[in-house]
């Protein structure tokens, strides 16, 4: 064979490839799970609920607070009424939310437009929603609602298998009653399948509307995401080579599923997931019935063909298990995790093996366990496979905070609670801890200081504790006896050698000065120019130091 022949050969198998790709692997559209962090390709409508007959009178616009983007943070931040994420557990970057706990009859949607690409026969998109709202057990279009409707705009009908709505009720399927505030009612994340399979080539409109009532005095609101995959209906039955092992899953959030053969004569599971072994020779077809959750869409079956692509995909995962401590975890998409994986896959990451429930942070696990990565390949091939965590407890522990009178000072070592049973302790004067502390045995300063403890797993775990100094009091006697007997023959204040640059001043009730010195290292023993003086009541001023208030009193001289 010449080689412009192989060329020319070699550019038809790669044009063959890349269509393989697009039918058997496609995209969502750009930003349909606002993985861009913004509303970009969605259009936003803010508006209200009338009152008078429960209709939604919406304009275009965007309104922060009303339709606001949710990045996906460790840890999660929980839902105020219903306590689940506010970020759907798919593992995507982002979701929203639509509406919010405000009050006043108002109303938000977004909405998206795409069109189904031409080949694209089998094609389905993922939603997540979440609901939040008030009863208030106004008539039933007075209701805050959620509204999820798929719209074909080619035809001009919605499909109604996969729109609905909820109106605020106290028994809606899936919904609990907030453990934080009554005539609450919650759902948590919820996954709906939208089966598009024989649309090629049609315009569809996905719309996401919620309201609060209409009366203006309750709220309504939504999480919403969008996975951002739109293959088949069914995964998993792309067979590649050297593949020994197929398992099928049929669309998520259904009540139940029914696995057949071609011609339904066989029931062959009725999980999600049909594992296939020995695996089928390709063109075999699979029929799925599916079931949904009651008013949430209809009965529906979806059917898989096994496609053969002569392809590989090697994924590879440590066999060791990965350790980290709490405070940093494991970052599962860390590229060192996949090293020497086949390159160009596109990871996703569960909890489970069955791939039913995604791995909400997969860039920091704290929790030790077993989790999969799945890998796929451009031409639908995948691999998953399990991965150990082992998490490191970090110390536990705290440093009470403490107040001391000068001159005494306090052992940071006996501040320390909790069982800290090997536990080495460190102590620093910044939370960076890069300033250590010199005496940490001997604090006397007012301050903030950081303890730094580190386990036997190499864990290590930072507090901070509040050292407050405060002055003794100075409470100097009001009488003496310079008779030289001994006892109190001098004026003694012994808590003044605490105030090294103190000034002690004395006066007769005339107001002549008998007495002066800084610092109080002789007391005063009565007299004045050697001469004692006689008995009376005698005045004193003294200051502690430089920034201290002056303060005086009364002593008298008994003989």
């Amino acid at each position: 064979m010449n080689q412009k022949r192989w060329r020319y050969l070699k550019m038809l198998l790669i044009q063959a490839c890349l269509l393989l790709s697009a039918q058997l692997y496609a995209q969502c559209p750009p930003n349909i799970g606002f993985e861009s962090g913004t509303f970009d390709n969605w259009e936003t409508s803010v508006g209200s609920i009338t009152r008078s007959d429960g209709s939604l009178v919406l304009s275009p616009g965007l309104s922060p607070g009303r339709q606001t983007i949710l990045r996906n943070t460790y840890p999660q931040i929980k839902d105020p009424y219903g306590d689940f994420p506010v970020n759907c557990p798919n593992g995507s970057g982002y979701s929203i939310q639509l509406g919010n706990s405000g009050t006043g009859a108002q109303a938000e949607r977004v909405s998206y437009t795409f069109t189904i690409p031409t080949g694209q026969n089998n094609y389905s998109i993922i939603y997540n929603y979440a609901v939040v709202f008030q009863n208030p057990s106004h008539q039933t279009w007075e209701q805050p609602k959620f509204t999820a409707n798929v719209f074909d705009v080619t035809n001009n009908t919605y499909i109604g298998c996969s729109s609905f709505s909820y109106t605020a009720s106290a028994n809606l399927p899936g919904f609990f009653e907030s453990k934080f505030k009554d005539s609450v009612f919650c759902k948590p994340w919820t996954p709906v399948t939208i089966k598009l399979s024989g649309m090629e080539g049609r315009t569809i409109r996905l719309e996401f509307t919620t309201n609060d009532c209409s009366r203006g005095g309750h709220f309504g609101y939504a999480y919403v995401d969008v996975n951002e995959n739109c293959s088949s209906p069914i995964s998993g039955y792309v067979q590649c080579a050297f593949d020994t092992l197929q398992t099928l899953t049929a669309p998520f959030g259904f009540a139940s599923y029914k696995w057949f053969n071609k011609d339904f004569s066989k029931l062959l599971g009725t999980d999600i997931n049909l594992p296939l072994n020995p695996i089928p020779p390709a063109n075999t077809i699979y029929g799925v019935e599916v079931t949904p959750f009651p008013e949430q869409g209809c009965i529906d079956t979806v059917y898989a063909t096994i496609q053969v692509v002569d392809d590989t995909l090697n994924l590879k995962v440590p066999t060791a298990p990965l350790v980290a401590c709490q405070n940093s975890g494991v970052d599962l998409t860390a590229a060192k995790v996949t090293a020497g994986t086949t390159p160009g896959l596109v990871f996703s990451y569960y909890l489970d093996p069955s791939q039913i429930n995604y791995l909400p942070t997969p860039k920091n696990i704290t929790s030790s366990g077993v989790y999969y990565i799945k890998a796929n390949n451009a031409l639908g091939c995948t691999s998953i496979k399990p991965v150990v965590v082992n998490i490191a407890v970090n110390p536990d522990f705290s440093l009470q905070d403490s107040i001391i009178i000068r001159p005494a000072f306090i052992d940071a070592n006996k501040l320390v609670k909790g069982n800290v049973t090997g536990t080495t302790f460190t102590y620093w004067t910044n939370a960076a801890t890069t300033i250590p502390l010199i005496n940490p045995k001997t604090i006397n300063k007012t301050g903030t200081y950081y303890a730094k403890g580190t386990n036997s797993s190499g864990c290590t775990y930072v507090v901070g504790f509040s050292i407050k100094v405060i002055d003794p009091p100075i409470i100097p006697p009001n009488a003496f006896s310079p008779n030289a007997d001994g006892v109190h023959d001098t004026w003694e204040i012994p808590i003044l050698s605490v105030y090294p640059e103190c000034t002690v001043e004395i006066f007769n009730r005339l107001g002549q000065l008998l007495y002066r010195t800084i610092g109080y290292n002789t007391p005063w023993d009565g007299r004045y120019n050697g001469i004692d003086q006689p008995v009376a009541t005698y005045y004193y001023v003294i200051k502690a130091g430089p920034g201290y208030q002056p303060f005086g009193g009364s002593v008298t001289i008994v003989r």
